[in-house]
């Protein structure tokens, strides 16, 4: 149920590239002296501006310019090379660490058969892998999440050994302190936007083991060598996806190298490295060439909204790749182990249903995590306070910034009102319209093949499609991206397009109070 995941935010960050516009087009002048890169401006003429800069061909022939793309073949040259280049060049010491962490699993369940000595070799070369990793990519910052995962085990060995049930809910409300502290007051904005990615999926981890422990789910609390190869997995700590304890323990399992099996595993590899880079390379290359600044103001903002999607994906499949290199990810069917972990599926974003597909499919494992441990526990208080209570802990665990808790509780409140309404006008007209698909054996007269059907569930994907565009506008590369946006960025985004999806938002809850 999470709009956004922050390893999407900094998923661009990655490979360092800022994304100009002015890159992927040219600009041209009627006027000769313009064209021949010199301008006979007059004596008087300012010569900078308020900031001590100048452009003369901007200043003096705004009126005159028009725009033109460059090339396919030089947008390949000069773009799309270095983007795949240089974020190959971020991942590769990530992967190759994942591949350690792989052979040596297999290694001790093979070899060592699961013996003592050979889990204690494979948590530890999981836990140091993912601490190289962090450091790799964050350097002395690596200390605020080392911080956090030694008071969180002190806590749960505390509340294991004095009162285990509440080991989830001591363990939640010090994390979220510790975060809130973190952010506000001990770590700079620019260093904190660069792991809070990191943050958050080392506090998902500790505060679903924190549940796990209190429920009864996990018998034993693990040791602290268990425990830091679990949440410090080298496969998992820098994009994610988030993983349960049982599912990190699942390397200890042995899986025979069959030539089958091992076929399937390095198709998966191949597959999410493909995605990822091509889902990079129309994030900040394809999109951008294909929509320039002079385009309507609503095919810019779906232009920007999709630029960030397209990066979530990049991240998403990413996170795949590390992961089932590292040698997780898998699920067995009847003894048949396959290779098919997911985190996001963009057919059902691109093209949705209803918002509420769109937030169930933008991150899985991060959409379990919150209908397991936040939206569950809140339902007895009725649906719609679970769901904001379940936003509003996606908000604090993507940061303390407005603009990002502004689009979650936006979509929250968006996702409740078609929900409601769209179960309402189901029930009214015995219809296959519900936000959720229906089964194939449904008792609606009106099945999802009807033309009547098929056009409202068309109209609310549409909908859908427009909220998206509206939300993700202000994620758009601007310089304010290094230490998140702020309220007047959000808010001038916004402004800029009326208010308008807030506007049908509003109106659409009170057509389903009329009626």
């Amino acid at each position: 149920m999470a709009w956004m995941d922050a390893s999407s935010q900094w998923g661009q960050d990655l490979i360092a590239m800022e994304m100009e516009d002015d890159y992927l087009e040219r600009r041209y002048y009627h006027d000769d002296e313009a064209e021949s890169g010199y301008v006979d401006y007059p004596d008087d003429y300012p010569l900078d501006d308020d900031y001590g800069n100048y452009d003369p061909y901007d200043a003096y022939y705004d009126d005159e310019m028009y725009y033109t793309k460059i090339s396919a073949s030089e947008l390949f040259d000069q773009r799309i090379v270095p983007t795949v280049s240089q974020a190959c060049q971020t991942i590769m010491p990530l992967l190759g660490m994942c591949f350690v962490s792989r052979i040596t699993s297999y290694f001790v369940a093979e070899v060592l058969h699961g013996s003592a000595v050979g889990q204690f070799i494979v948590h530890s070369t999981s836990a140091i892998s993912g601490l190289v990793a962090l450091h790799w990519f964050f350097r002395e910052n690596l200390v605020y999440l080392v911080m956090l995962g030694i008071l969180a085990y002190l806590l749960l060995f505390v509340t294991w050994c004095k009162c285990r049930g509440l080991s989830g809910v001591t363990v939640a409300f010090v994390t979220v302190v510790y975060l809130v502290t973190c952010e506000l007051v001990v770590v700079k904005e620019t260093e904190w936007h660069q792991i809070r990615g990191a943050q958050m999926i080392l506090s998902m981890k500790i505060i679903s083991l924190g549940f796990d422990v209190s429920s009864g789910a996990i018998v034993e609390l693990p040791g602290v060598i268990e425990y830091s190869g679990y949440v410090f997995q080298v496969g998992s700590v820098m994009f994610g996806p988030w993983i349960s304890y049982q599912q990190y323990i699942h390397l200890l399992s042995s899986h025979k190298v069959e030539k089958k099996l091992l076929f399937y595993w390095v198709c998966k590899l191949a597959k999410s490295f493909i995605l990822s880079v091509v889902c990079i390379i129309i994030s900040t290359c394809i999109i951008h060439w294909l929509v320039l600044e002079y385009s309507f103001i609503w095919l810019l903002a779906y232009r920007d909204a999709q630029s960030f999607r397209f990066s979530h994906y990049f991240v998403s499949y990413l996170s795949e790749l590390t992961l089932t290199m590292s040698g997780l990810g898998t699920t067995k069917n009847n003894g048949d182990v396959r290779w098919d972990v997911t985190v996001t599926k963009p057919y059902h974003i691109e093209l949705p249903r209803s918002l509420v597909e769109i937030v169930t499919n933008w991150n899985l494992p991060m959409h379990y995590w919150l209908k397991t441990y936040v939206f569950k526990t809140a339902r007895p208080l009725g649906n719609f306070i679970a769901i904001v209570l379940t936003y509003a802990a996606s908000s604090i665990l993507h940061g303390l910034n407005f603009q990002l808790s502004a689009v979650l509780l936006s979509l929250g409140f968006y996702s409740y009102v078609e929900y409601v309404l769209r179960q309402h006008l189901s029930k009214s007209f015995d219809a296959c319209i519900l936000a959720k698909r229906c089964k194939a054996d449904c008792e609606h007269s009106y099945k999802s093949t009807h033309p009547y059907v098929i056009l409202v569930n068309l109209g609310f994907g549409l909908l859908s499609v427009f909220h998206l565009a509206y939300l993700g506008l202000m994620f758009d590369n601007s310089s304010s991206e290094e230490q998140g946006y702020s309220m007047d960025h959000t808010l001038s985004k916004w402004s800029e397009l009326g208010y308008a999806s807030h506007w049908v938002a509003l109106a659409t809850y009170i057509f389903y109070i009329l009626i």
